[in-house]
């Protein structure tokens, strides 16, 4: 009797515990969301370019989503502290991230536990092509003149990249095995310090994003002689694409959302509708017009896709550079 008592309570207390837990899972469901500000974390410190195009559509999210967003800068560690922080928080859609070709290259150039993977994609924004630029008086006009100079005069030219193993630099290698031609890479911390040396003289050329060269090619400075982009760029229409010439070469920076793996599909939706129609706004895509990044949107499952295929890619490319995690 006894026994069968001990039965009886204990499957009470597991019908109980069953309709407690699904009560709070309705209530969870059914709860209006986003019902309280949403985190936006920037793995890149405040005023880089990924911060200030969050912060040029910060106010248009907010308004779509009806909910302050409030946007926290965590740089540190090539972006692999932001990362972490994305992925290990709750996901519940009220902490999201932005993202870069960092969130695929990180686990191979650095020591850092970060995998694409890990994370619930929201949109893909927009994107910014690495371009080949050279000085204004430079005599190569275009990218076939430029790589047919580079295939007869292999390892002659010295291109400039943002770091060793950082995007512009395995770009650059992936635009030598696309064109069969060899460059004499020359890292520099950061695409900044590249600028004076090719303006010098110091280089013949750099690998580096529309975005980050747009007022020097603006002002005169410097061209675009290629870019490897799946199209022509409307901010430098005259620089062909190694597409144009039969060659496979895509490597573009890009301005994208997501949050921890986990986030329910409904939620994502939301979000995702909500990106979308930020992005949609004039005055944000004014913005995009002035800093020379390409609008150009996926949504979660095209963008999951994209993440698979540029996951490969750069795997690849660290793997025939020789490019040891640090």
């Amino acid at each position: 009797m006894r026994k069968d008592r001990r039965k009886i309570k204990a499957a009470i207390a597991v019908a109980v515990l069953l309709v407690l837990t699904l009560a709070a899972n309705q209530s969870f469901a059914h709860e209006k969301f986003p019902s309280k500000p949403v985190t936006l974390i920037i793995s890149w410190s405040a005023g880089g370019g990924q911060d200030l195009t969050a912060r040029a559509l910060q106010p248009h999210l907010g308004k779509a989503l009806g909910q302050t967003v409030v946007i926290i800068n965590k740089p540190g560690g090539g972006a692999s502290i932001g990362f972490n922080e994305i992925a290990n928080s709750t996901p519940d859609g009220y902490t999201i991230g932005q993202a870069s070709p960092s969130i695929n290259i990180l686990k191979y150039t650095m020591k850092a536990e970060i995998d694409y993977v890990k994370f619930e994609p929201l949109m893909f924004g927009g994107y910014s092509p690495c371009a080949i630029l050279v000085r204004k008086e430079a005599t190569w006009n275009t990218l076939k003149e430029f790589l047919e100079y580079a295939k007869a005069n292999p390892g002659k030219i010295r291109m400039g990249n943002s770091g060793h193993g950082a995007i512009f630099h395995i770009s650059a290698i992936g635009m030598e095995q696309a064109a069969g031609v060899k460059f004499i890479h020359v890292p520099y911390k950061g695409t900044a310090p590249s600028i004076p040396a090719i303006l010098g003289g110091h280089i013949d050329a750099i690998v580096a994003g529309i975005t980050d060269t747009f007022h020097l090619i603006q002002g005169g400075k410097l061209k675009a002689v290629g870019v490897a982009a799946p199209e022509r760029s409307k901010f430098v229409p005259e620089a062909q694409t190694f597409k144009e010439l039969g060659m496979d070469a895509e490597f573009i920076t890009f301005y994208s959302w997501l949050g921890p793996k986990g986030i329910s599909k409904d939620r994502v939706t939301v979000l995702y509708q909500a990106f979308k129609k930020a992005v949609e706004t004039k005055e944000f895509r004014d913005y995009c017009d002035s800093q020379g990044v390409t609008i150009s949107t996926k949504g979660p499952d095209e963008f999951a896709k994209f993440l698979s295929q540029e996951d490969k890619k750069w795997k690849e490319l660290v793997t025939i550079g020789g490019i040891k995690p640090e």
